[in-house]
């Protein structure tokens, strides 16, 4: 299995319903069939030093090739650039095999 996982906070000056846009077209990256698992949630800690972001976003897949092919799909490339990297203000990412 390979676990992408990406933590990350929306820019401040969104409105409400621009955040709310945002995370449900990101939701929609569940279905690329490629897909074992996902979630996408805010975090429940309150932000502080120790908890820097808001939301967690979790994607499964059967093996690296899959994830590559996730990463490629145009859905994604469409939910990435259009949505995620223009309104996000700071992310980390980590990838896994277990």
């Amino acid at each position: 299995m390979h676990r992408h996982t990406v933590l990350f906070n929306l820019k401040d000056e969104l409105s409400a319903d621009e955040k709310k846009r945002i995370i449900d077209s990101m939701q929609t990256l569940k279905t690329i069939s490629v897909v074992k698992g996902y979630m996408l949630e805010k975090n429940k800690l309150p932000q502080s030093e120790k908890a820097p972001f808001e939301w967690l976003l979790i994607a499964d897949f059967a093996n690296d090739d899959d994830r590559q092919i996730y990463e490629k799909d145009a859905h994604h490339v469409k939910v990435i650039r259009g949505d995620f990297v223009p309104n996000v203000k700071n992310y980390v990412i980590s990838d896994v095999n277990f």
